[in-house]
């Protein structure tokens, strides 16, 4: 008798509320015995697991193993030619309550089964990783790594026609106050105040290094941290200069990223702590790798297949004032702490599948940024002192924004009295940000992208800059005046800050590099008043960092192996106002990232 298929497994528990699954699991034992009218050991153990597991009771696997066995003349028709030549198989025992005895099931039947138990059995294996003998905990399957080296090539080329007198703020104000009342005087030991170098050419070979984990908390919620290579704690460089302190001695790791990422609703994102950029990429406002500290909230919307809505809120810590400000004294000052608050709002429209164009409008406000002068101050003995607006210095500076002499120093008498100062930014900073982008994929893989920013510094006060009166300094302030002729003393220099700045980029090639031989490459103009942006936090590369400059950059990039690239970066760039400042910069990079 030929059993059908489809009726018999209609008949049995592969139709029933204990699922394919379960009773497949009895018929795999089947699937490796012989056409014998009795089963063997192995496949009695295996039942008796099952029903040990709790997965089958007694009664249901005798009934529905009684439903698939053949009838008894079709069986002895089937084993008739085996017992002419085999001696008869004694009957077995009878089975106790716990055991089940297989009689028969059809070859095809059998192997159909096997099949499908084996690819569910092995999908639950490897999901509850149990089929590995070594395999890790299901904890460590949260951490997702990412990380990159990269090794860098710099030189730095200055023109020799330079003015070579531009003052280092930023080491004046991260170290000791400068006397002002020396400068060019002679009559001090340290009369002059550092000065960046903008003659002499440099060459520097350079490693960056860094590696994070994101880790999945729970549905909704993500962890992010980082760490990273830098010669200082400055915002904008993660760069290591190979050599820089002699002797192959050992570089500083920094904390780079530590967040937590809540999703609450669909298409919003709630960032607490120390995280990566929540706005559009910015060429002109912010260093692409800066790490942004405080709170951040991301939303998208679809609107329809085609745009989709996006706005971004930052309420950023910029400086925190020190819990025992003043240090040394007995005087303790009020707060000063600065802050900025962001809120960007933009569209996507994916126009055609190969064209997707994004705009982005945007305003920064850099709370409580800007310098304030003092309150009378008079100098201690102990040389140790502090007035009471020294927290408003800027913390960390690079080149290009407008600053002044904060501290009102009583004269003590001397014919030439010290006037120790320490210099804040001279202008508030509130800026409008425009920024849209053209994604043209038509010719992969000569991809093209086309982007422009415009940014407007709308707190910028020209009048109230050149007007800065702190007493017992000169009026105004201490740097961006133009030039005077030679051997006019009568001259006064015009003040020459400024408060815009706009860029223009075409990348064509692949717009992300992950092959071999993936290739891209950019050019672009940039041009940025003093006081456009905040100079501390804008790239530390372009004209060896801050504001203040304009010029070309011309960009290549390609692809070596999986996700490795090298990379050639040459930067032409000019001061836009004050003094002669030219520089070159040529990067030449060997990048790879996981």
């Amino acid at each position: 008798m030929t059993l059908n298929a489809p009726r018999w497994l209609s008949r049995t528990a592969l139709s029933s509320s204990l699922g394919p699954v379960l009773f497949a699991g009895v018929l795999l034992g089947a699937a490796v015995l012989p056409q014998a009218a009795h089963a063997d050991e192995q496949t009695v153990k295996l039942i008796q697991l099952l029903i040990q597991k709790g997965i089958l009771s007694p009664s249901q696997a005798k009934d529905l193993l009684k439903e698939t066995a053949a009838p008894a003349h079709g069986r002895a028709r089937a084993a008739a030619p085996v017992e002419a030549e085999a001696a008869p198989i004694p009957e077995a025992p009878p089975a106790t309550a716990n055991q089940i005895r297989v009689t028969y099931v059809p070859q095809f039947i059998r192997k159909q089964i096997a099949d499908e138990v084996r690819a569910q059995v092995m999908d639950e294996a490897q999901q509850e990783h149990w089929a590995a003998p070594n395999a890790l905990p299901e904890w460590t399957q949260r951490f997702h790594p990412y990380g990159d080296v990269r090794v860098r090539y710099e030189g730095d080329f200055f023109d020799r026609n330079n003015y070579n007198q531009f003052v280092n703020f930023n080491a004046i104000n991260t170290g000791s106050a400068f006397d002002a009342n020396d400068y060019g005087q002679g009559t001090a030991s340290q009369a002059n105040p550092p000065f960046l170098n903008t003659t002499q050419d440099r060459t520097q070979f350079r490693l960056r290094a860094r590696l994070g984990s994101t880790v999945d908390i729970a549905d909704w919620i993500t962890a992010d941290f980082r760490l990273g290579t830098g010669s200082s704690s400055s915002p904008v460089s993660q760069n290591q200069t190979l050599g820089a302190t002699g002797d192959f001695s050992k570089y500083a790791v920094w904390l780079d990223h530590a967040n937590l990422d809540l999703k609450p609703l669909r298409g919003l994102d709630l960032i607490f702590g120390r995280m990566a950029s929540p706005f559009l990429p910015s060429d002109l406002m912010f260093y692409p790798d800066l790490a942004y500290d405080g709170f951040a909230a991301k939303y998208t919307r679809q609107i329809n297949d085609n745009v989709s809505l996006f706005g971004n809120l930052g309420a950023l810590v910029l400086f925190d004032t020190g819990i025992d400000f003043s240090t040394n004294s007995y005087t303790k000052f009020s707060s000063t702490d600065s802050y900025l608050l962001a809120l960007q709002g933009g569209a996507i429209w994916q126009a055609r599948p190969d064209v997707k164009a994004t705009l982005g409008v945007g305003i920064f406000d850099f709370v409580n940024v800007q310098g304030a002068t003092s309150k009378p101050c008079s100098i201690q003995p102990a040389s140790q002192f502090y007035c009471n607006t020294d927290d408003t210095r800027a913390p960390f500076s690079q080149y290009g924004n407008t600053v002044f002499a904060i501290r009102d120093i009583v004269p003590d008498g001397a014919t030439i009295p010290p006037n120790p100062q320490y210099y804040g930014l001279a202008s508030r900073f509130n800026v409008l940000d425009i920024h849209p982008r053209v994604d043209i994929t038509s010719y992969h893989p000569f991809d093209v992208a086309v982007e422009g920013q415009f940014i407007d510094n709308l707190a910028f006060d020209r009048t109230a800059i050149v007007d800065h009166q702190v007493p017992n300094n000169a009026a105004g302030p201490a740097n961006n005046y133009g030039s005077c002729p030679t051997g006019d003393s009568k001259c006064v220099a015009p003040y020459q800050g400024g408060n815009v700045g706009y860029m223009f980029k075409v990348t064509a090639g692949h717009l992300q590099i992950h092959d071999r031989w993936d290739w891209s490459t950019s050019l672009s103009y940039r041009y940025l008043q003093t006081d456009a942006t905040l100079d501390a936090l804008d790239d530390s590369e372009f004209h060896n960092g801050g504001t203040n400059a304009k010029g070309y950059i011309l960009n290549g990039k390609l692809g070596i192996a999986k996700d490795t690239w090298i990379g050639l970066k040459y930067q032409a760039a000019t001061a836009v106002s004050g003094p002669q400042y030219n520089s070159q910069v040529l990067y030449v990079d060997l990048n790879s990232s996981f």
